[in-house]
This record gives C-alpha cells, sequence and structure tokens, in this order.
C-alpha cells in the first residue's frame, strides 16, 4: 500500500511467522515487479487471479522454497517442502504441484540465475543431505 509516497507492507500480527514472512516477499514482489498502482480484481468478482498476483506469489514462492535447491535435494512432498522451507502447508501444497511439473522436465538447473541460485546454496545442499 502506498501512503503519501511511502510504500508499506501490512501484515497481521495474528498470522503464524510462516505466513507472514510468504506475505512480506508477496508484496515486496508487487514492488519491485512495478505493480504499485495495479488494482487486481476482487475475488469475490472473479475466479480467475490476476496476472499481478501470480507473479507477486511467484517472487514469493521461488525465493522461500527455491526450485533448484528442492531438486538438489530430492524433495518432493508438501509435508518436506513445509519442513525444510519452513513455509505453511498450502504454500508447500502449491510448490509440491509446481515441482511435480518440474521433475518432469528434468531440466534442473538451466537457467543462469537458476545456477546461480544452486551455487549459492551448495554448502547448505552439502550439509543437508548428510543429516
Amino acid at each position: 500500500m502506498a501512503i503519501d509516497g511511502r510504500v508499506y507492507i501490512v501484515i497481521s500480527s495474528a498470522d503464524p511467522p510462516q505466513r507472514k514472512r510468504y506475505t512480506i516477499l508477496h508484496e515486496l514482489g508487487h514492488y519491485l515487479l512495478g505493480h504499485l498502482g495495479d488494482t487486481p480484481l476482487s475475488r469475490s468478482y472473479s475466479s480467475i487471479r490476476p496476472p499481478n498476483e501470480i507473479a507477486a506469489d511467484k517472487f514469493a514462492a521461488d525465493l522461500l522454497m527455491p526450485a533448484c535447491v528442492l531438486w538438489a535435494l530430492d524433495i518432493h512432498s508438501p509435508i518436506e517442502i513445509m519442513r525444510l522451507c519452513d513455509v505453511s502447508m498450502q504454500a508447500a501444497s502449491i510448490r509440491a504441484e509446481r515441482m511435480r511439473v518440474l521433475y518432469q522436465r528434468n531440466k534442473f538447473p538451466t537457467l543462469p540465475l537458476e545456477r546461480q541460485v544452486y551455487a549459492q546454496f551448495g554448502d547448505f545442499i552439502q550439509k543437508y543431505k548428510r543429516v
């Protein structure tokens, strides 16, 4: 939300930490993707999610649950994703479904940014595999 030229991210103190993290990254995604000023359709008026909402969700999911890291650790189930990434079951379930498609394609890591993320998580991946 923007007030007097300043941008704010508002979260509920009642939400669990996993929801707060996702919400903050989702809203940061809107900011960094240039969505400020966009007025999404209300969910009560349409079952179709606006592209800017889908993009902000993808931004948050990619940061919290990097596909190349899940692939490197051979993580498949929502429960595994939830525990590893400290996200909600809802977010983990959506990511698990996306990972199913990505595993079928079997093209990890192919993009330069994905290879960079994979390399930056190298120590974490090695330590996790030993546990």
